[in-house]
């Protein structure tokens, strides 16, 4: 891993403000808090990580339903990686075959030089995910579990503009799993490519007939393979970006500022589930920077939190050690469930 990354997006304002679109136009795609999905009756439904996470519900139409960043940009005879986390409903299904493209890497013709999704064959009710330039067409042969968070990692090199060298590797880890060693999918190769200038995550080219609802969290983009966590309910976490640490109540035993090169750097905690910073007396801990790559800790640890504690980070490539204990939504999706369940 290195840092800061190319992109990344974890979703925890609430809305698509990281992203540079949406295209939305059947109201299929949402940013729902972590009580909203306490509302169903699957017993994983929460986000990958902290508050929010992104939601796609399919329910019979064909529109396409995703974001798109043109920060997701790769030159010719480059590579880069990506990783985001997908959970499918248990109620996911299709009544014909279909193939849907979940992420697109796209050239400045709108036209895909990448792409990952999956296919639901209608006689099994089996999922499989794949890759391919312009729709997958490498499937691994594993069926995919539904209800359960799969980490998915893409390796993209594009071609140099004449070799017709590119490929596309696919890693898929299931939640609880050591990180995946092996490619889920045989490699997708010889692809002639344009060079990429953004990127769609959501659903595309689905069929009326496939109904269910996937959900996308912690995405990121980066020059090197960034791997899928091991533990996701551990009581040390780090942070890159602004986001929240855990919801409901809980302590914060200690916090690290761990700054980048430069001396702007502010980390803000606030006792807050909806990333609400506009109360400056909700403020516990707040720590700062005075030398590059200083690493700044807290007096008066440990701190009480009642609603939530979403991290800020502010100035150039700051990070956050933040180590937690006593949190009632820590160690399962179930008690994020019951918390959430709990949460007006």
């Amino acid at each position: 891993m290195s840092f800061p990354f190319v992109f990344e997006s974890n979703f925890e304002s609430g809305d698509n403000t990281e992203w540079t679109a949406e295209t939305d136009t059947e109201s299929q795609l949402d940013f729902p808090h972590h009580s909203e999905l306490a509302r169903f009756p699957w017993p994983t439904t929460a986000p990958f990580r902290g508050a929010y996470c992104m939601r796609v519900t399919l329910s019979g139409g064909t529109a396409d339903a995703n974001v798109d960043a043109n920060a997701l940009d790769i030159a010719a005879n480059t590579t880069s990686f990506f990783k985001f986390s997908l959970w499918i409903s248990p109620t996911f299904t299709g009544t014909a075959d279909d193939t849907i493209n979940l992420f697109e890497l796209q050239n400045a013709s709108n036209v895909a030089e990448a792409t990952f999704g999956l296919r639901i064959v209608a006689a099994t009710n089996t999922i499989n995910f794949g890759i391919g330039e312009t729709a997958p067409t490498s499937f691994g042969t594993a069926a995919i579990e539904r209800g359960k968070w799969h980490t998915i990692e893409l390796q993209v090199h594009l071609d140099d503009g004449g070799s017709n060298d590119g490929t596309i590797d696919l890693y898929v880890t299931p939640e609880e799993t050591v990180a995946a060693t092996v490619v889920h999918a045989t490699q997708v190769a010889t692809l002639d490519q344009a060079a990429v200038t953004h990127g769609h995550l959501g659903v595309q080219d689905h069929l009326a007939t496939t109904t269910g609802v996937l959900l996308f969290d912690e995405f990121v983009q980066d020059d090197t393979r960034l791997y899928a966590v091991i533990d996701r309910f551990k009581e040390t976490i780090l942070l890159t970006k602004s986001g929240h640490a855990f919801v409901g109540h809980g302590e914060i035993d200690n916090i690290s500022l761990l700054s980048g090169a430069g001396t702007d750097n502010v980390l803000s905690v606030f006792d807050t589930s909806t990333a609400n910073t506009l109360d400056a007396n909700n403020v516990p801990i707040e720590l700062k920077n005075t030398a590059n790559n200083e690493i700044v800790d807290p007096a008066g640890t440990p701190v009480e939190i009642i609603r939530g504690a979403y991290i800020r980070l502010a100035g150039t490539n700051p990070r956050a050690i933040v180590k937690m204990f006593n949190v009632e939504s820590l160690g399962s999706s179930s008690a994020m469930r019951r918390t959430g369940r709990r949460t007006r």
